[in-house]
């Protein structure tokens, strides 16, 4: 038996020994060579490598790691965490990548006061005045609607995961602005590294993360191939999409000045970088032609680019392709890090400046014990952001050890705006009839929000020009934060008014308003994003004084004599109510939605007039004063408009009516062929109906080139008379318009049935 077994083990042994000597025989697999895909900033141009990437997916070339600066770290991002090139582009065609990535936020889900203001102060520049002087904002973008959707999409991710463990292997490059210095995130929350990355200077502010004020990468490495090379790449496909310099004659304002020094210091470093590539290495450099930095709009065009440029240089690529079966294996074999359901332990609120955590944390209403959803907490943080009153509001998933136990929590992160605390807006207005009456004015708003840990706000507006004026209010929330308000005000305001017979300007009125009042604001829908209503008590003093012009007045012996116009001076007390529902999505130009505003005044009033020829009283009589304006918009294809609005007004009271007093009628978009306050009465009725069709893109920020035409109908008077079909006034309007970033601009020529005609221009607000 022992012979048996010895015998056994001496054959298996020689078998093994001559397989070992055959396999020593036979050649070793080849080792494939690792291939590392570096993508560069360029801004908009940057869809490209959506295109690079997919001809490379089309041709099974295999991508094992990615190092990605500004839009390369956010398509190499989205890209390393499992996302195909075709998801990448379908979720980025399902979106408005221009609103998103400039953080323009459709007015309806705004509160009313700030859609009010938007329309008071079209200028959208903000700035602050603090104690060191006159402060701007770090970024024209907070870019906090990008961040918010690059974390969602990436909400898969454990926060703390090693970059090396995501489904491809990832590098993303910022710049420390404190030092200069290069930063490579290998690891931390994904969205964080993609956004500080992707901080342009000048365009989007910088991102703070673990102490350091971080901005964009480009400025240290644009095209990162060390980066790539450092993570063991043998083969690197790399992809330059950098912004082209400007021509000298397209230097001329200090923007595109500032864009070409930041390019000059961009293009620096990837010469430096570009040299550094080896005789096996790929350089991808697709001709995107005029799509520029901000060309948002224009992402599927540079898409198709980066696609053709990948696909001329076939040749180059084609050795790095895998068999199909081989490739497949190769994706399955990819890990794919995903976060499990995570339950709420608990809600850390970090704030800087008033706002006490306390009032973040109960507008988040998050519960404790629900299941972790980003985009949930990221939709409740969305109001907060569209409120104005912060930089930037984020969270992060985080951990607590509780004893044995590890807990995880939410971690918002809310800073203030930091250039306040007086914040000041601008607005400009400028109207004339040019053969008519012209008017400008210059408008200046001042917000000083949290003056205690209650809210109270001191809001000022200041008017001069054509018109002066003075508007001081504080609010004061009542219960809890966005909701109902106390708003004690004083309002003085001085303009002036034409006095008309016929189309004859006969006199000029000097009206002045001083007004004093205490309101109760109510904020309609969610965080007061469908309208307002005010209720209130109020005290007014008018006087209103000729400025210009005489009456010439037959006497009994036949000879004339000129009598200047009456002066009135009017006190009113009483109640008043304001509803405001504002569903439109432009205020001026819209598209979509409907607007209804009234008001209602109920009081006691006296005149009095240095005129015998004025009926007025000078004890306290009862009167009401009601409004009404509605406007409802539609379009098709977002290109032909159609927009339809009335506006009524009576006015009750006894006595004359008083010259210069009352709602009037006359200029822009108010029976347009007429001159303003041409007709004024105490009963009004107006009606328009305007097409519009919007005939250029004019940049950002959803500005646009319009042509339009009205027809107007309506009147203002003092007696049922004025309001006939005979007298009802017409007008026909033909006009170019144009949204822009100093607010709306109007100029064309309005006709009427009786020979009126007006050619106008109006920049802003009537």
């Amino acid at each position: 038996m022992r012979q048996f077994l010895f015998a056994v083990l001496l054959f298996s042994s020689e078998l093994l020994c001559c397989a070992s000597h055959a396999a020593s025989l036979l050649p070793a697999p080849e080792k494939r060579p690792r291939i590392c895909v570096v993508l560069s900033g360029g801004g908009a141009r940057g869809f490209a490598h959506i295109g690079v990437l997919k001809y490379l997916e089309s041709q099974h070339i295999p991508i094992d790691c990615i190092a990605g600066t500004s839009i390369g770290a956010v398509i190499g991002g989205l890209y390393a965490a499992g996302l195909p090139a075709d998801e990448i582009e379908r979720r980025l065609e399902n979106i408005q990548l221009d609103q998103v990535v400039l953080d323009i936020v459709d007015r309806r889900h705004i509160t009313q006061t700030l859609r009010n203001e938007d329309n008071q102060y079209p200028i959208a520049a903000t700035f602050g005045i603090s104690d060191t002087g006159v402060n701007l904002p770090r970024g024209v973008v907070q870019a906090s609607q990008f961040s918010e959707l690059l974390h969602n999409w990436t909400a898969h991710i454990p926060p703390d995961i090693s970059f090396d463990a995501l489904t491809i292997p990832f590098r993303a490059v910022a710049t420390d602005l404190e030092n200069g210095k290069m930063v490579v995130f290998d690891q931390g929350p994904l969205h964080t590294a993609i956004r500080a990355s992707m901080a342009t200077p000048g365009v989007f502010a910088p991102i703070e993360v673990n102490g350091h004020l971080l901005s964009d990468g480009g400025l240290v490495r644009n095209l990162p191939v060390d980066i790539a090379r450092s993570m063991g790449a043998d083969v690197i496909i790399a992809v330059n999409i950098g912004t082209p310099l400007l021509a000298r004659e397209k230097l001329q304002t200090i923007l595109n000045i500032s864009e070409q020094t930041v390019t000059i210091l961009t293009e620096q470093n990837v010469i430096a970088q570009k040299k550094t590539l080896l005789p096996g290495d790929v350089l991808i450099e697709p001709d995107l032609g005029d799509i520029s930095f901000m060309d948002f709009t224009r992402a599927k065009d540079a898409e198709a680019i980066g696609y053709h440029a990948a696909s001329t240089l076939q040749q180059q690529l084609l050795p790095l392709s895998m068999e199909n079966t081989a490739y497949l294996n190769h994706l399955q074999q990819r890990p794919a890090p995903k976060l499990p359901p995570i339950r709420i332990a608990f809600v850390d609120v970090i704030t800087s400046g008033k706002i006490p955590a306390d009032d973040i944390r109960r507008q988040l209403h998050i519960q404790i014990g629900s299941v972790y959803d980003a985009a949930d907490i990221n939709r409740r943080i969305t109001p907060l952001i569209n409120s104005r009153q912060f930089d930037h509001v984020r969270h992060e998933l985080i951990t607590r050890n509780t004893g044995d136990k590890v807990d995880y929590g939410v971690q918002i992160t809310a800073s203030e705006r930091n250039w306040g605390p007086n914040f000041i807006r601008a607005g400009l207005s400028l109207s004339t009839g040019f053969d008519g009456v012209s008017g400008f004015k210059l408008q200046l708003g001042q917000r000083r929000p949290w003056l205690s840990d209650s809210g109270l706000e001191w809001r000022n507006d200041l008017q001069f020009g054509t018109t002066y004026g003075l508007r001081s209010e504080l609010r004061q929330p009542l219960l809890e934060r966005n909701s109902m308000y106390l708003a004690p005000y004083i309002d003085i305001q001085m303009n002036k008014r034409n006095l008309y017979v016929a189309d004859t300007r006969i006199a000029e009125y000097v009206l002045q308003d001083n007004q004093a009042g205490l309101d109760l604001g109510i904020p309609l829908g969610d965080n007061g994003n469908q309208g307002e209503a005010r209720l209130g008590a109020f005290v007014d003093h008018y006087n209103i004084r000729p400025g210009l012009g005489e009456i010439d007045m037959p006497l009994s012996n036949s000879n004339p004599q000129l009598t200047s116009f009456p002066s009135v001076q009017i006190d009113d007390f009483g109640w008043r109510s304001r509803l405001v529902v504002d569903q439109l999505d432009g205020a001026v130009f819209p598209h979509a939605g409907y607007q209804f505003e009234s008001e209602l005044l109920i009081g006691m009033n006296r005149s009095t007039s240095d005129s015998t020829q004025l009926v007025t009283h000078d004890d306290f009589r009862s009167f009401q004063q009601m409004t009404l304006n509605t406007k409802w918009a539609s379009s098709i294809n977002n290109t032909n408009s159609i927009n339809i609005s009335a506006r009524l007004g009576a006015r009750f009271q006894s006595g004359d009516p008083i010259p210069g007093f009352g709602m009037s009628l006359g200029g822009f978009q108010l029976l347009s062929a007429y001159q303003p306050d041409q007709f004024i009465g105490n009963y009004l009725a107006y009606g328009n109906v305007t097409y519009l069709f919007r005939a250029l893109n004019l940049g950002l920020a959803d500005e646009a080139l319009f042509f339009g035409t009205s027809l107007e109908i309506g009147n203002a008077g003092n007696s049922s008379s004025d309001f006939t079909l005979n007298n009802t006034k017409k007008s026909l309007t033909f006009f170019i318009g144009a949204r822009t970033f100093i607010g709306p601009i109007h100029i064309g020529i309005a006709i009427a049935p009786s020979g009126a005609r007006n050619l106008f221009l109006q920049m802003g607000h009537q």
